[in-house]
């Protein structure tokens, strides 16, 4: 399958694959094993059995490929490494492991796999019957677990947009509860599946990705916070922190999702609200970034730059939006904040990558493992 710039693939004995032309051609050692590599950028394992939706999900989430475009990707062939690093707070890697590939088998070693991951997405079909995936996911998060109890373990029940209403809700109930059934027939209770009903065609893909990288954002409550802080003495209905590229949002305050609002911002294009410059170069979005849509439900909806790559989307009832100078002033005092906790982030980051070049020039390989070279 094709990979976006970035992406490695890697055979089974971790033989890279050739680069196609215009990718970055710099050869870099990683160690699957490294203990502080996951802690710089945690890393999000994506499984399925064959024809489930794997490819299709990332290249609509993190590249910006339509649904339409997504149905002539070829299935994932080999173990597919990918990075997203857009902005203050979204950075993490993406493994995309074929449904074919049985990855317990001798030739990997699933613990160094499973040691660094932060998240596993388990995509089951919806439309292919989901017994089999089950089993498969059992059998996953059973050794997964052993090897680290940290693991947040999701579950995307993938193509709902071809079942009824009614049967949305019963394939998400009997799925949830076979797989708990399962689980607690292994003595494993204590482990906590979050299922996701999504689809290609409509907002679900994102929001469900959107919940899976805020669990790996370790600022997230201190973000969470933030909003709630600002909405409060703003009088702002609901607010939202998004990454602009993939637009999953990272953060949101305390109040129940509206699933309109947010779909209506999903389906925004940035560029199309700010236009490019008159020669075709640069951004359309910036420092000097801020829009004011109003809708048809005397609400606005109100979008400023907080990084190059974070928007703060808020709701705002209209008569509230005439304050708008009390807005912008709590919306200064919440970037200041924000730019603190990146601060921090950072050198927490710095710090770690540190400890991992140390650990590196130890030459040390545990387990007699040896390095990748990618």
């Amino acid at each position: 399958s094709s990979s976006p710039a970035g992406e490695t693939g890697i055979g089974l004995r971790g033989d890279p694959t050739p680069r196609r032309p215009g990718q970055r051609t710099e050869e870099r050692v990683l160690d699957f094993s490294d203990p502080f590599s996951a802690g710089v950028k945690p890393r999000i394992v994506l499984l399925a059995l064959r024809r489930s939706g794997k490819p299709s999900i990332q290249k609509a989430v993190f590249h910006r490929m339509s649904p339409s475009e997504t149905l002539f990707l070829e299935s994932t062939d080999k173990i597919c490494r990918g990075e997203v690093s857009n902005g203050s707070f979204v950075s993490f890697q993406i493994w995309d492991f074929p449904g074919q590939i049985d990855f317990f088998d001798p030739a990997f070693d699933y613990e160094m796999i499973f040691r660094g991951t932060g998240a596993l997405i388990f995509v089951i079909d919806s439309q292919d019957g989901y017994v089999e995936a089950l089993a498969r996911l059992l059998l996953t998060v059973t050794r997964a677990y052993k090897v680290n109890s940290d693991i947040s373990f999701e579950v995307f029940i993938h193509k709902v947009d071809g079942l009824s209403g009614d049967h949305k809700i019963e394939t998400q109930r009997d799925s949830h509860q076979r797989a708990n059934d399962d689980l607690a027939d292994a003595g494993l209770e204590k482990i906590h599946l979050s299922f996701y009903l999504t689809s290609m065609y409509d907002h679900s893909i994102f929001e469900a990705f959107s919940k899976v990288v805020q669990k790996l954002i370790p600022q997230l409550p201190t973000l969470e916070n933030l909003l709630n802080i600002f909405i409060s003495n703003s009088g702002i209905e609901k607010a939202f922190l998004f990454d602009v590229v993939s637009k999953i949002y990272i953060a949101t305050d305390s109040t129940p999702v509206d699933m309109q609002t947010y779909e209506l911002y999903v389906v925004i294009d940035i560029s199309w609200i700010y236009g490019l410059k008159e020669d075709g170069a640069g951004t359309p979005y910036d420092k000097e970034s801020a829009a004011i849509i109003k809708l048809n439900n005397t609400t606005v909806l109100y979008l400023k730059e907080v990084t190059k790559f974070l928007a703060l989307v808020c709701f705002v009832r209209e008569e509230i939006f005439e304050r708008k100078g009390l807005i912008e002033y709590n919306f200064h005092c919440f970037w200041k904040a924000i730019c603190e906790v990146f601060e921090v982030g950072m050198k927490v980051v710095k710090s770690r990558k540190v400890q991992n070049q140390l650990q590196k020039k130890k030459g040390a390989t545990p387990n007699g493992t040896p390095r990748v070279l990618l």
